[in-house]
């Protein structure tokens, strides 16, 4: 063989099997990303979701106390117990602020498997419930979304922005930086290779049922990703309140992104 077919050979397997392993070696890293070992630090709670459509939260160690000193959640009542676990500092409840808190340019809710789309005119065909599935992705849309829009409103008013400027400013910079996706393959890669879940780009990545979740637990393998796992969707949806109460985020008065659609593009 001569040396101008070898460079050929050469070049075209260059050409064709790097980008193949590229794709391979992103997707590996994806599912080290949501299965990352060894925790620094855990915290576990009990949530408690009273008949009256209350959430309340505890540590496990405030729930035991209840416990063994003769109270007990009212009858009818469901529990949900949720770890939180800490892969950046040590300490989960700073995992989780440092992770939502922090100023991005852009952020991803991966609303979960590509079946997730059924629920908007065959939720027979999704492995879960709607209904929670629904209201967990609208409701930490929300959540994330509003932080987001507060952190470009102070950027507003420190650029000179009078209040109603700086209000729309931060409006029109969180919708410019909203996305919402499923997690298929190509969104498996993107994470795997930091294209989305950095430090400039959120992504907060659901995982329920229909993705085979097998523990309940949230947790923040690296800057700018946050993965809720549920092995419910009605879990998902009460570790979203949890979330909210361990970063003691309180709602805008006549805030409205509390209702993002689910399937919308």
């Amino acid at each position: 063989m001569n040396q101008k077919k070898l460079a050929v050979i050469l070049i075209a397997l260059i050409l064709v099997v790097a980008p193949i392993s590229y794709l391979v070696y992103s997707y590996h890293n994806f599912g080290s990303l949501v299965n990352p070992g060894t925790p620094k630090a855990s915290d576990r709670y009990i949530i408690i979701y009273t008949p009256s459509a209350q959430f309340y939260t505890l540590t496990a160690e405030e729930y035991q106390k209840l416990i063994e000193d003769g109270n007990s959640p009212p009858a009818g009542s469901k529990l949900f117990n949720i770890t939180v676990d800490s892969y950046i500092t040590g300490s989960p409840g700073v995992d989780l602020n440092l992770t939502l808190r922090s100023v991005y340019k852009q952020f991803t809710i991966v609303m979960g498997d590509p079946s997730v789309i059924n629920c908007k005119d065959n939720p027979q065909l999704y492995v879960g419930d709607c209904r929670y599935r629904t209201l967990a992705v609208s409701e930490i849309s929300g959540v994330v979304a509003s932080i987001f829009a507060a952190n470009y409103y102070v950027k507003g008013i420190n650029m000179g922005y009078d209040n109603v400027t700086a209000k729309q400013y931060a409006f029109n910079q969180t919708q410019l930086g909203y996305r919402k996706t499923y997690l298929n393959f190509w969104t498996k890669v993107d994470l795997g290779r930091g294209k989305i879940g950095n430090e400039g780009h959120l992504a907060v990545l659901l995982i329920g049922p229909a993705e085979g979740a097998k523990e309940n637990r949230i947790f923040t393998p690296r800057r700018g990703v946050l993965v809720i796992e549920g092995t419910t969707d009605e879990t998902l949806r009460a570790e979203v309140v949890l979330i909210e109460n361990i970063i003691s985020f309180k709602w805008p008065e006549g805030n409205e992104t509390r209702t993002i659609n689910i399937t919308g593009g």
